[in-house]
């Protein structure tokens, strides 16, 4: 079957301009996702100091056993090393992208390649970009493929001593939630629980701990000064917890993928939060705070005011210029699951001119705080709006910034493709898994792929379990009609975050 292709309105490439040759010469993006919890294969490390807190880190129990983690580990690996990389190569244009495989054998690393070749072959060939595979960050060859910096989506802690755009800690750093929280940006009021100490090494401490020091997590029968250590470092901030005023907000330092962030409004939910913290996040949160990293505060925890009965959930998205200019690309409205989990975002077309208007203000704010720092290249910003009543304007708060590709990059680089071309005026995005191969499940929708109104941008078929991942843009003429579309999609397929 034969699709139409795509050609996207601008793409990272033309954004970053004369930048791609730079004072820091020729660069390449590094699209990998950090995982805290686990290694995402034998050559991508697990990150032991730019900490993140993911769902997978919320999740995982501190002792599955090794099958479970094992299956954790294979399904968490095509995500981060090969979806959501899949979905940044689509939008990233003619420059060198890197991207790492998974484990497995010759077969399954020439499989991944494959899926991602049938991904971009959507886009028009001009838009492709210069995909660079490679077993892990070490194995990066530099000058043979012509690259001399990199820019890393989020700081691997692999990617220490390569020749960097922008520095592992300064992309840490403006990732945070401490760093918006202080950054004079307009936000929700917050108070910040930072861990003023670390643990002593396991060889200051007991037998336990120094036979199994290489485990993540101070053992849960330790007879020393590391286990009195946790416990009332987490007794600590589950008393703050407790005493804050009902409803707040909760956030870890760095998340994403929907972990990290909890929305507290009664109770029940404190209670909650608290077992959760206590018995999961906590003791490999803190553990992991080191003489290495604890000038980044990877542990610090922010408790803020939640925005009450926002008008609209907003991700705006847009590039900062190495000069400082910001290039609007568009303001979508977020979908959130029930844990308050970023889904998917749902785009008007139409109203991409008043919302440019409507945005450009906290757009610069953003930008130059940003600038500041010296970054240049994409951001994300959640902003939530807030009615305030006597026919007062509203107001606009940042609850989180994305210094990166962010979900909905794509969506605002499709006007042409749905709006223009196709009189699809309204589109959304988001990740599924079903029980059908890309081919099949082509052949199912196949009048909505060959007219143009679904537009795969990451697609991965498991084949050792049957089932496949992927990432898709639908478009519609009206709100009506789009979600007629999704429904159909949903029918067949589980709406996934990360």
């Amino acid at each position: 079957m034969r699709l139409p292709q795509v050609t996207l309105d601008t793409t990272l490439k033309d954004l970053y301009g004369n930048s791609v040759h730079g004072p820091e010469g020729r660069i390449a993006l590094v699209q990998s996702v950090a995982c805290t919890e686990l290694a995402l294969s034998s050559k991508v490390g697990r990150n032991s100091k730019y900490l993140y807190v993911e769902s997978t880190f919320c999740s995982t129990p501190l002792n599955c056993s090794r099958e479970e983690r094992a299956e954790i580990q294979r399904t968490v690996a095509i995500q981060f090393l090969a979806l959501v990389p899949q979905r940044d190569v689509f939008c990233a244009g003619n420059m060198p992208i890197i991207i790492f495989d998974p484990d497995g054998s010759d077969k399954e690393t020439a499989h991944g390649k494959v899926e991602a070749k049938k991904t971009m072959s959507n886009l028009t060939a001009d838009q492709r970009s210069k995909i660079l595979y490679f077993a892990g960050p070490q194995d990066i060859s530099m000058e043979a493929n012509g690259i001399d910096s990199l820019v890393a989506r989020l700081a691997l802690d692999d990617l220490e001593g390569y020749p960097l755009v922008i520095d592992l800690d300064t992309n840490y750093f403006l990732n945070s939630k401490l760093a918006l929280s202080e950054s004079g940006l307009p936000s929700p009021k917050s108070v910040s629980l930072e861990l003023k100490d670390f643990s002593p090494a396991p060889t200051e401490c007991c037998a336990v701990c120094m036979s199994r020091d290489s485990e993540i997590v101070i053992p849960d029968d330790c007879t020393g000064v590391r286990g009195r250590w946790l416990k009332s470092r987490i007794r600590d901030i589950l008393d703050h917890i407790s005493a804050q005023p009902i409803p707040f907000v909760l956030k870890n330092q760095q998340t994403f993928g929907g972990g990290g962030t909890f929305k507290v409004s009664s109770r029940k939910d404190v209670a909650d939060l608290k077992a959760l913290l206590s018995t999961r996040i906590l003791p490999k949160l803190l553990s992991g705070v080191g003489p290495s990293n604890a000038h980044l505060k990877p542990a610090t925890l922010i408790l803020s005011e939640m925005v009450q009965d926002p008008i609209c959930d907003w991700g705006l998205t847009f590039f900062v210029r190495r000069s400082g200019q910001c290039v609007y690309l568009s303001a979508t409205q977020q979908i959130l699951d029930p844990t308050n989990a970023w889904i998917g975002s749902n785009i008007s077309y139409p109203a991409q001119d008043q919302l440019r208007q409507k945005f450009t203000p906290i757009m610069l704010e953003i930008g130059a705080w940003l600038h500041s720092y010296g970054y240049f290249g994409p951001c994300g910003a959640d902003i939530l709006e807030e009615a305030q009543g006597d026919h007062r304007p509203t107001t606009m708060k940042i609850v989180d910034l994305n210094v990166r590709t962010s979900g909905s990059l794509t969506l605002g680089l499709l006007k042409g493709h749905f709006s223009e071309q196709r009189g699809l005026h309204h589109a959304t995005c988001f990740a599924i898994s079903v029980d059908m191969t890309r081919e099949s499940f082509i052949e199912t929708f196949e009048a909505d792929f060959t007219d143009g109104r679904i537009v795969i941008i990451g697609w991965y078929d498991d084949v050792s379990s049957g089932t496949s991942y992927g990432y898709l843009v639908v478009g519609a003429t009206d709100e009506d009609g789009l979600g007629r579309r999704v429904a159909g999609v949903k029918k067949l397929a589980s709406v996934m975050h990360f």
